[in-house]
């Protein structure tokens, strides 16, 4: 035996002998302990849309084909009073966490650290997800798509990790980090490093990440069948860029020749045959600064039309990936014991203003002729499309204004949900719901309670409510009596039936922001402002805001930061 080998020997001899010691000091170490999930417990799925409107899905409305999320809502649970945030990351905080996202450091887009606690642009660690959550309790965690709640330096190689998905829960992740990629050809990243831009022809993200989850829902039943899993699919559709096969938007031009102003008409009124929104309902007016169909020039309304042809497509399209994950559980009979969470993180997006983007989703300097000429290129790999703005009513209807607002076209989406081994009524449900609630719901179907610490990190309360009640209970009554909502100075709360709004004109005095009220619970599409008739009750409400501005760390009010102001503008104007 050499002399290398017989020190070795002596040093691990003098180990063993040392933790011996140890163990005799401190008494023999506790088992490890390994978390298991209660017996029977269910599968979870997150299936999230990105600027998808109340009246996008054919179920709330629409002309478009989304036979498989109609299909979820017939067999389960349909809500037409679903709220979410203004825009994508703090519903996505919200989603997660089952906090408000001012509370967890997400008061608006991920990005940089803004010296504020609502605004740092990265989960606390005092909200743990869904993700940690579930995991800590015998669930294995997959997670595809868009994630966008990392800071903008961390989105690449070099960045830090600790807000990526993997160190916020997830065992696997494939997708992307930011707020949007293109759809061909996608910024990938998987579990903790970058991937290669997929270069093969008929490369589409949305298939590809349904690939991924379907590959990991496999590789996970071959390994442990009894393993309930939670899987997160976030679609960067149908967020700009709308891109789409073009077979899928060529068999909607037709459709959308009749124009925005129609369309909107015809949805509205297939909404009250549907029961969708109750009878009664107004259709509010064209929102302001939206030209009429009938003022465009023919060779507007050829270009329009292809836009919302091809949003359509990418609608279509995305609902084909969703019956995908949907048949895959079928064949592997887990569907029954899956609860299905299909929403949308906020209306339809303005943001490409009256003319829409065609080269780029924002601030596209393309002339109309050029996107007459090139019309037929619309969503295919040489461009970057965004529908202009009156689309977005459309998709918001019946409701005023889009994304980024805090009326209803704004914050108020389609949700689904399906879970045939848990509903035994289903149906339209019209409870308000927000997506802080998911969370808690998700806690609750699994008998896993909120942790008071998760990581040495004291937690603080879930903020949303479990919805379980409505599931056999079309009756039940609301799981909260309110809801505030702010972003960029913009305000708005919700409290047992009526609703206030406080719209900020960026540059001015929060102090003279103007307000509106509206009672909901007989004004379902926010039609009728009757802040004159009830200013009593408008104080009121404006005075709970406040209250629950401050308890969710909602203050200081602050407006759009520099490099967001332009958007915003082009948004509201």
């Amino acid at each position: 035996m050499d002399t290398k080998t017989t020190r070795r020997q002596l040093m691990g001899m003098m180990l063993l002998a040392r933790m011996g010691s140890a163990q005799e000091a401190c008494g023999s170490l506790p088992p490890i302990q390994t978390p298991k999930a209660r017996a029977g417990s269910p599968n979870i799925v997150y299936i999230l849309l990105d600027d998808t409107g109340f009246s996008d899905l054919h179920c709330y409305g629409s002309e478009v084909a989304t036979p498989h999320m109609d299909a979820l809502a017939a067999g389960g649970l349909q809500y037409n009073n679903f709220h979410c945030k203004a825009i994508c990351s703090p519903t996505r905080a919200a989603l997660l966490t089952g906090r408000n996202s001012h509370a967890v450091g997400m008061k608006e887009l991920a990005g940089e650290d803004q010296g504020y606690a609502h605004s740092r642009g990265r989960v606390t660690p005092a909200a743990a997800t869904a993700a940690q959550i579930l995991g800590a309790n015998g669930y294995s965690t997959y997670g595809v798509g868009k994630w966008h709640l990392v800071p903008g330096a961390d989105m690449k190689a070099s960045g830090a990790r600790t807000h990526w998905p993997l160190q916020k829960g997830f065992d696997r992740w494939y997708g992307f980090l930011s707020g949007w990629t293109d759809q061909y050809r996608p910024d990938l990243f998987e579990d903790n490093h970058v991937v290669a831009r997929p270069s093969r022809s008929e490369y589409h993200f949305s298939e590809d990440i349904v690939d991924k989850s379907i590959a990991m829902m496999g590789e996970h039943l071959a390994a442990d069948r009894a393993k309930p899993f939670f899987l997160y699919v976030a679609f960067g559709a149908t967020h700009a860029p709308v891109q789409v096969p073009r077979r899928y938007t060529d068999k909607y031009v037709a459709t959308f020749a009749k124009g925005w102003d129609q369309i909107r008409q015809e949805r509205y009124e297939r909404q009250l045959a549907l029961g969708v929104i109750p009878a009664g309902t107004k259709l509010p007016g064209r929102n302001a600064g939206d030209p009429a169909w009938s003022a465009l020039s023919d060779e507007e309304r050829a270009v329009n039309t292809r836009f919302m042809a091809a949003y359509a497509g990418f609608l279509e399209h995305t609902d084909e990936q969703i019956g995908r994950v949907v048949s895959y559980l079928k064949e592997q009979k887990l569907f029954e014991n899956t609860a299905i969470f299909l929403m949308s993180d906020n209306g339809g997006a303005p943001e490409a203003g009256t003319k829409g983007g065609f080269l780029k989703p924002y601030g596209d300097q393309t002339p109309m002729k050029v996107m007459y000429e090139r019309r037929e290129e619309m969503g295919t790999p040489t461009t970057q499309p965004l529908y202009p703005r009156p689309w977005a009513a459309v998709s918001n209807t019946p409701f005023q204004m889009y994304k980024l607002w805090p009326y209803a076209g704004g914050v108020q989406t389609p949700f689904v949900f399906s879970w045939p081994a848990g509903v035994k009524k289903p149906g339209l449900r019209r409870q308000f719901v927000d997506v802080i609630d998911m969370t808690p719901t998700v806690l609750d179907i699994a008998g896993v309670a909120a942790p008071t610490v998760f990581g040495g990190v004291c937690q603080m309360p879930m903020q949303g409510k479990s919805i379980r009640a409505t599931f056999d209970d079309a009756g039940a009554r609301d799981p909260r009596d309110r809801q505030y909502y702010e972003l960029w100075g913009s305000r708005g709360i919700w409290h047992d039936g009526w609703k206030a709004v406080g719209i900020h004109t960026p540059g001015t005095d929060f102090g003279k922001d103007r307000w509106e009220l509206y009672h909901v619970a007989e004004d379902f599409s926010e039609a009728k402002d009757v802040a004159a008739a009830y200013p009593e009750k408008l104080e009121e409400l404006k005075k709970l805001w406040w209250a629950e501005a401050e308890k969710n760390g909602a203050l200081p009010l602050r407006e759009a930061p520099a490099g967001r102001q332009r958007t915003y503008d082009q948004a509201i104007r």
